[in-house]
């Protein structure tokens, strides 16, 4: 008996020794299927999109606009930028039917955040009531009573700030009572 017994335990490890290699080369053979999902860019131009993922409370967007709108505690991140807001407002443009693939359909024109914007791109951090970003020209205008950009202990203040990002560019502008204020790091030099 107790070779029968020996001789069913060889069998079964033996079967699950099968069982294990049928297994694995399967997910070997199949990975690409059951990772299609997750597929790496295989264009130049997949490689240069850059994912941008939103976070909100709630989302408002009609099939025949061409707007989304995010509403409550929204986060908005692409690699390094991000930006927190009350409202952020994305426009973006609708695929016009043509041929040209160098310009994509549904790209996004204009982001616009309201309420406690905060906006941490490139080494500068933003702070407004409300910001404008147009994607094409690469511009960013911030308004409300004091707009800031801070770039570690630098600091540039006023009721409108247009950050030409193309060029690092900045233009800005106070109103009434609200004057253009700049505070930079002197490293114990004098004026």
């Amino acid at each position: 008996m107790k070779v029968h017994s020996v001789t069913m335990h060889h069998y079964r490890s033996g079967y699950f020794k099968l069982l294990f290699i049928a297994a694995s080369l399967f997910l070997l053979f199949n990975t690409p299927f059951l990772f299609a999902g997750n597929k790496k860019p295989d264009s130049p131009k997949d490689a240069g999109e850059k994912k941008i993922h939103i976070t909100a409370d709630r989302m408002i967007a009609e099939s025949n606009s061409s707007n989304a709108e995010f509403i409550g505690n929204v986060r908005v991140t692409q690699e390094k930028t991000v930006i927190t807001a009350d409202r952020i407002k994305v426009i973006y443009n609708k695929d016009s039917g043509t041929k040209d693939k160098s310009k994509p359909g549904d790209s996004i024109r204009e982001i616009i955040a309201t309420g406690n914007v905060k906006i941490w791109f490139d080494d500068k951090i933003a702070e407004s009531s409300q910001a404008v970003y147009t994607a094409e020209t690469r511009i960013l205008v911030l308004t409300g009573s004091i707009s800031k950009i801070m770039s570690g202990n630098n600091s540039v203040s006023g009721s409108k700030i247009t950050f030409f990002r193309n060029d690092g560019r900045i233009n800005v502008e106070g109103s009434g009572k609200n004057r253009v204020e700049a505070f930079f790091e002197s490293d114990g030099k004098s004026l």
